[in-house]
């Protein structure tokens, strides 16, 4: 809990940063998808029993220095695993799904002006993120038809690291941005393994607002 309190405290002091130079600041929406699954740590190889959903999300690219900002972002997004199972005279698919709200703070690098006009630019992202636990989900399906599901609160916080690279392009008034990342959860997960992590492979679209 502790540990929590101060990742908000830091999150709080960068989004009052980005009111006092908001001349700079550039701010977003993101929507996209997210493959995910769950494995032993440090198991990169194991990307068997995906589960794809929908991420959506804002963002603050906040900037430091030339070619150096900070970026926080809220998101939603779900992380699960499938697993083929058998159902007594049938064949049937169990999935596990969390749903989160995820909070990276990220640095970005970029090798032109953090905010250049008229310009494509490529930037590079890295940081560790908090992921709040809003609720699971445990279902059976069959033939894509749900047999059993159920949920309930889970309060286990994920915390891991935020891994990407991104292209920001001009859209007529706007900037419009494209990023690829890669999350590494750190955290054990409730009802399963104790070795087992997060790991989610995004991509999104977004526009500077």
């Amino acid at each position: 809990m502790k540990s929590t309190s101060m990742f908000l405290v830091l999150f709080s002091a960068f989004l009052m940063f980005a009111e006092n130079v908001s001349a700079q600041v550039e701010w977003g929406i993101r929507d996209g998808v997210a493959a995910s699954t769950f494995s032993g740590k440090g198991n990169l190889a194991d990307n068997s029993h995906v589960i794809v959903s929908n991420l959506v999300g804002t963002f603050l690219t906040i900037p430091v220095r030339q070619g150096l900002a900070v970026q926080p972002e809220f998101n939603y997004l779900r992380k699960g695993r499938s697993n083929e199972e058998s159902i007594p005279g049938t064949s049937g698919k169990a999935s596990f799904i969390q749903n989160y709200l995820q909070l990276p703070l990220q640095f970005q690098y970029r090798s032109q002006d953090i905010l250049p006009s008229g310009k494509q630019v490529f930037y590079f992202n890295a940081g560790p993120y908090a992921a709040f636990n809003l609720s699971h989900e445990q279902q059976m399906e069959n033939n894509h038809e749900t047999l059993i599901r159920l949920s309930g609160e889970n309060k286990k916080t994920d915390w891991g690291l935020v891994f990407g690279l991104g292209l920001q392009t001009p859209l007529w008034q706007r900037k419009m941005r494209m990023d690829l990342k890669y999350d590494l959860g750190l955290s054990s997960i409730e009802g399963q393994p104790e070795n087992y992590k997060t790991k989610c492979l995004s991509l999104t679209v977004g526009i500077v607002l």
